[in-house]
């Protein structure tokens, strides 16, 4: 069992929170002035995630009657950070012009009034919502995007650098990587495959894309130092372990070699030692890859000092080299027959208490924010009489958070932990079917169900003895 005292760090408390994203939650689609992104292309003009599927309306967050019901949910159950992403194309409508100021207000009262209610916000400048202009520009993969990312920087950091001391400048880039190559796959008329491990075909797209990333990343970094804004900046980075099965041969452990240095150390070298995973390049280039990196890129962002490593983390991945594949870097996700397994993956808090070893003892022991944890389960989220008993996502959380507690006890520098997701939201290209909330959302009525979970989760918060028996 455990609470919060031990897990305090004595320069500050600990942040104990949920996490949430603006197209997932916000809706508002063209309230006060909003820019179209690519996710408003993907849903409402090529139905992407299915017939009727949009974030047009979401769960209503945009409107402050509503939010408002949501923040006081959230100071109900004592949580002491909200992680929320704002809108690229809210606030510069066509991404690179000047900034709109109905939304620049929407988002101060926001913060204000989430502040009002004891809650500290984590600011995420870019959670996927890329101004549909840019987007056709190309996009990541496009190095002007740097520049571009930094503007948009500047304008969030100039406007909220009194109210934030917090930030997140990109989510998941490897993801958003693994959701853009299903969407153009959707686009042929093909169900595609949802592949976070990427593919030998894009390889060489995927490390072009995360390297503009993180240069974008340490360009509005160097800028925020460069102003004298108070407060931290990082990035939120899905982190995956990787596993073998039980008859792995040395080609598959080959495989799973390669894929953590793609998936894993190919931002952790970049950002803690200046440069990229020699084994990953090599690969890239047996495979006549243009990647277009510049000799000094990875050290660029290496001298950036990001000041803390936000972690999003789900389940790690099992690898296995593809029978058939062509010679070189080839790697494919599967689970092992009989593996109790989320939405996710593989549900696994050994392998979380082992990720955050590795960053204690692989990377110098950086301040850690774990910027997303959390499950979804099929089946689970039903609200039957008033209630949601979501027995797997409060045991999934207790046990993590339990894996975390264990990893701190040995020195890991986690300064708070954020529970993906507040609500019951949009997820992506996958529509509305997965939920992954402690609040249950009804998407027709917009009526709001705390479950187990935020039950739970709340009295971990709170200081209360917990334990997975607590779940029922």
């Amino acid at each position: 069992m455990f609470g919060t005292a031990s897990a305090e760090p004595a320069e500050e408390p600990f942040r104990w929170g949920a996490a949430s994203a603006a197209y997932q939650v916000e809706g508002g689609a063209s309230a006060e002035g909003k820019g179209r992104s690519i996710w408003d292309h993907y849903l409402d003009d090529l139905s992407l995630a299915g017939p009727g599927m949009s974030g047009a309306v979401a769960i209503n967050f945009y409107d402050r009657a509503q939010y408002l019901q949501d923040i006081a949910l959230m100071k109900e159950m004592g949580l002491t950070s909200y992680r929320f992403s704002i809108s690229w194309p809210r606030i510069i409508p066509d991404g690179l012009g000047p900034a709109n100021p109905a939304a620049i207000a929407h988002y101060r009262r926001f913060i204000a009034d989430l502040k009002a209610a004891g809650i500290r916000p984590m600011l995420t400048l870019y959670h996927w919502d890329m101004p549909l202009s840019l987007a056709k520009a190309g996009g990541w993969e496009n190095r002007e995007s740097v520049a571009w990312f930094r503007h948009y920087a500047d304008v969030v950091f100039d406007n909220f650098h009194d109210e934030v001391d917090l930030y997140v400048l990109v989510n998941e880039p490897l993801v958003e990587r693994a959701m853009k190559q299903l969407a153009e796959q959707r686009m042929t008329g093909a169900p595609g495959e949802f592949a976070i491990v990427p593919p030998a075909s894009d390889l060489a797209g995927s490390l072009r894309t995360f390297n503009h990333l993180l240069l974008a990343s340490a360009a509005a970094k160097q800028s925020f130092d460069a102003k004298g804004y108070k407060g931290r900046v990082g990035l939120a980075v899905p982190l995956f372990p990787t596993l073998t099965g039980p008859d792995a041969t040395p080609a598959d452990r080959e495989a799973a070699t390669l894929a953590d240095g793609v998936m894993n150390r190919w931002f952790l070298d970049a950002m803690y030692k200046g440069r990229y995973p020699a084994d990953v390049l090599a690969a890239a280039t047996a495979m006549g890859s243009d990647l277009g990196i510049r000799p000094d890129d990875a050290a660029t962002i290496g001298a950036a000092r990001f000041d803390y490593l936000g972690i999003n983390f789900y389940a790690p991945l099992f690898i296995r080299r593809p029978a058939g594949a062509a010679p070189g870097y080839a790697a494919q996700m599967f689970l092992p027959e009989g593996t109790y397994a989320a939405y996710n993956g593989a549900v696994r808090p050994d392998q979380f208490r082992a990720l955050l070893d590795r960053i204690r003892v692989d990377y110098g022991n950086p301040p850690v924010f774990i910027t997303e944890n959390g499950a979804g389960f099929p089946g689970e989220d039903e609200l039957v009489d008033g209630a949601v008993n979501d027995t797997q996502r409060c045991r999934y959380l207790v046990d993590h958070i339990g894996a975390m507690k264990a990893a701190m006890d040995d020195g890991s520098d986690v300064r708070g932990y954020h529970v993906w997701s507040s609500h019951d939201n949009l997820e992506w290209l996958f529509g509305y079917g997965s939920r992954f909330g402690m609040i249950h959302v009804d998407f027709d009525t917009q009526a709001r169900t705390p479950k187990l979970s935020a039950r739970v989760y709340s009295d971990i918060v709170k200081g209360k003895p917990v334990t997975a028996a607590s779940c029922g």
